[in-house]
């Protein structure tokens, strides 16, 4: 059964002073209106109005009450390097993800949308590291990883991420809670994928390049998706690349996310 309330309007981002946070405050549409949790000054020069909240969200006694009156909330707060160490990650992918959603319980928050990672699955294409490419993908005519397939991290940040994916699902069916799980592709700053040109790393960005305008558009998606009381949603968020290794028909269909570039554009 699909969820009529009304629309998810009132919406948190954790690690909203990030890449992704800054590109969905920038992305998102007008209507959302946005509280901004970080624990770094989020930048001002986003030309809406949002209110910044400074917060440790691994601080047990900061966390009460953070998420009251939001309709969803988007999780983005972890330590998102492959080679973070285990301190590191247990502190800000574990605990601040286990903090957030409990508190997003008691908050009644409609809706988590969970920034999940591509290397969960990398363990299956990764090269000599994990931010590198096994080419015989390619030659080998291998079959795009579908989301049924099961998990191959390359890393302990894509082991935290299932971590995130499984508590979601706890959450959905233990507490009626709409958990949505994005598999993010590789997003940079400057928004141009051939900046890797030439590098180790250029075959895994011209599979896994997302780009800001469909990063912004996964997420919308995310929260326009109807729903009903206790579903877990799982979906790939990677522009329309020639190369790559995911296939998206299922995406598509689940979630509604038509990604419109293309790393290969800015390759010629």
């Amino acid at each position: 059964m699909e969820n009529n309330r009304s629309p998810l309007t009132r919406v948190g981002i954790t690690g909203a002073a990030g890449h992704i946070g800054t590109t969905l405050v920038k992305g998102l549409p007008p209507h959302y209106t946005l509280t901004l949790y970080d624990r770094r000054v989020v930048p001002q020069d986003h030309g809406r109005q949002a209110c910044p909240v400074l917060i440790d969200l691994s601080d047990p006694e900061e966390v009460p009450g953070a998420f009251n009156g939001l309709d969803a909330l988007i999780h983005l707060a972890a330590d998102a390097r492959p080679g973070a160490p285990w301190e590191s990650v247990l502190n800000n992918n574990i605990i601040v993800t286990y903090n957030v959603f409990e508190e997003s319980r008691r908050a009644g928050v409609r809706r988590i949308i969970f920034a999940s990672t591509n290397h969960v699955l990398h363990g299956y294409t990764m090269g000599p590291n994990p931010e590198a490419l096994d080419l015989s993908f390619y030659t080998e005519g291998r079959i795009p990883a579908t989301l049924d397939l099961a998990p191959a991290p390359d890393s302990l940040y894509a082991v935290s991420k299932l971590f995130g994916e499984d508590l979601g699902r706890y959450y959905a069916r233990r507490f009626g809670m709409q958990f949505v799980a994005l598999r993010i592709g590789w997003t940079v700053r400057e928004d141009d994928p051939s900046i890797k040109r030439g590098t180790p790393a250029e075959d895994y960005m011209r599979a896994m390049f997302l780009s800001r305008r469909d990063c912004a558009a996964a997420f919308t998606r995310a929260l326009e998706k109807q729903m009903g009381e206790g579903e877990f949603l799982l979906a790939f968020a990677i522009s329309n690349n020639d190369r790559r290794v995911f296939d998206l028909e299922e995406t598509r269909g689940r979630l509604g996310f038509n990604p419109l570039d293309n790393a290969e554009a800015y390759f010629k």
